[in-house]
């Protein structure tokens, strides 16, 4: 009975990897013009991949790229898990716009308990109704009211910022920052202030990066992805106790904003949608459009699907924002004179007299602050990674995309390639000048992402930190600690980051 029962045991075996086998050699060939090393059965690439442990995964990664990608695209076997890199510009607007790419990858499920199911996570059904509630928040008449929250935010952070210059200490930046697009993103698309840059500790930004840490153990370990496996690990537990800390600060939020609109109510000065308020129609902020909507089913939304997309923009709207803050005042250390321009420009705009508040045509004459913004992005985009799932079998420009796989286009390699940027490891904001040369195409420069799937909010995040910046730049001048930057060694947690936290010196300006 042993053996009969091991002999069936080793048929199946056998029969499911050549059912296994003969999948991957038929999807190879019709996927014959996508460039690849040589793969080994069933296990595909990952004796390749598996140099990228270790230091210097983002190095690892660029050879490993620059050696066998052709014409910007490449395909790599994660064992029986197919992987299509695409980073070639005339695929990009297809990859985004097709209908059958526009579902977010397995991956993205570590972010589930956490996130849920926002429009960060979402399938293509939910992110679209959804979609569609929350973009009238981000449209430009809300950016216009937002410019007051920005400019009040900004001054809180001055202050902080004055307290350093006058004691001579190092800051650590991103911190310092966090907390200032905390506030901001809480004041403008959630009505509520919470205040982060008045306190010393911040709970909540304690616990985005230490579960960004666990996220990132789980994309990182193949075991890890697994739910049961993972359940069964000190991490889980770690970061039970964090989503519990992180979903309490948000639920306060949502609840102390609904307690604001039925006092409003009771006291008949909440407006409806089509009301107007001294002539003008009344928008609404992104919270109280979660509050006011309904789900496909016509009911309004329960409080977990208010939260998973609250939890979602406060996680895109500061982390991803301060990152890049971050990156840009590291380069202005890197490269004083740039830095000089900017204040420069910014004392031609907005004049001298700190005490003025800036305002948005200020912000749209800001042109060579807003060129280094761009090459901040494109050398150091928050996201450095993005990957669809294809729903359906499709073809982009005479490549086939087999159903189950997915399709990975980095903004990082793309911002550094040579093809597309000449100096690419330069930092050359001219490049963005009007009538440089040679022409940025569109579809090179992709640190929002495009089509469909872009990022709602990168105007917002443009003159958010076009604000900040011009401020911070107007009253203060930005030192490396030592003679020169150190440049700095750079870290792929989920975001891009640095392996040392960025530190410099302010000196106030009279």
């Amino acid at each position: 009975m042993f053996w009969l029962g091991f002999g069936l045991l080793l048929i199946a075996l056998s029969l499911y990897l050549l059912y296994v086998y003969e999948r991957q050699t038929r999807i190879d060939r019709l996927t014959h013009n996508w460039p690849a090393p040589p793969a080994l059965p069933f296990i595909g690439h990952l004796h390749i991949l598996a140099k990228l442990v270790g230091p210097h995964p983002l190095r690892r990664a660029t050879e490993m790229i620059t050696n066998h990608l052709k014409d910007h695209r490449g395909k790599l076997w994660m064992g029986t898990k197919l992987y299509l890199l695409d980073c070639n510009p005339k695929d990009i607007q297809a990859l985004c716009s097709a209908q059958q790419l526009l579902q977010k990858t397995n991956d993205y499920r570590v972010f589930e308990n956490w996130l849920c199911e926002g429009l960060f996570t979402s399938g293509f059904e939910k992110w679209s109704h959804r979609r569609k509630i929350v973009m009238p928040a981000f449209n430009y008449t809300m950016i216009k009211q937002f410019v007051a929250v920005f400019e009040k935010q900004s001054r809180i952070l001055l202050s902080n910022v004055q307290k350093f210059a006058e004691s001579g200490e190092e800051i650590d930046f991103l911190q310092l920052i966090s907390c200032f697009t905390l506030d901001t993103i809480c004041e403008t698309a959630l009505g509520v202030s919470v205040g982060s840059q008045s306190n010393a500790k911040s709970d909540y930004l304690d616990a985005v990066k230490s579960i960004l840490v666990i996220i990132d153990k789980r994309l990182k370990n193949i075991f890890y992805r697994n739910a049961f496996i993972f359940k069964h690990t000190s991490h889980y537990k770690r970061e039970q106790e964090l989503i519990k800390t992180l979903h309490g600060f948000t639920e306060g939020i949502i609840q102390k904003r609904m307690d604001e609109m039925n006092e409003d109510a009771e006291n008949r000065n909440y407006q409806s949608n089509d009301a107007e308020l001294d002539g003008v129609k009344r928008t609404h902020c992104f919270l109280d459009t979660l509050l006011m909507s309904t789900g496909p089913d016509g009911k309004p939304l329960s409080v977990k699907d208010i939260r998973e997309e609250v939890d979602t923009i406060i996680f895109g709207g500061f982390d991803l924002t301060a990152t890049t803050l971050n990156f840009f005042m590291y380069n202005m250390t890197l490269h004083p004179e740039h830095q000089q321009r900017c204040r420069e420009e910014v004392w031609s705009v907005c004049g001298k007299d700190k005490s003025e508040p800036i305002t948005m045509e200020q912000v749209r004459q800001l042109e060579f602050l807003e060129a280094c913004i761009k090459e901040t992005l494109r050398m150091y985009p928050s996201g450095p990674l993005t990957a669809r799932k294809a729903t359906a079998n499709c073809t982009v420009n005479d490549f086939f995309i087999p159903k189950g796989s997915d399709v990975i286009i980095s903004p990082i390699y793309m911002g550094r390639c040579k093809d597309f940027f000449p100096d690419p490891m330069v930092f050359k904001p001219d490049r963005w000048a009007s009538g440089a040369e040679p022409k940025i195409e569109a579809t090179t420069f992709v640190p929002f992402m495009t089509g469909a799937r872009s990022c709602m909010g990168q105007r917002y995040a443009m003159v958010m930190l076009k604000v900040v910046l011009a401020h911070l730049l107007r009253n203060f001048l930005f030192e490396p600690l030592g003679e020169r930057q150190v440049k700095l060694k750079l870290n792929f947690v989920i975001t891009l980051h640095t392996v040392e936290p960025y530190l410099c010196r302010a000196k106030h300006l009279d």
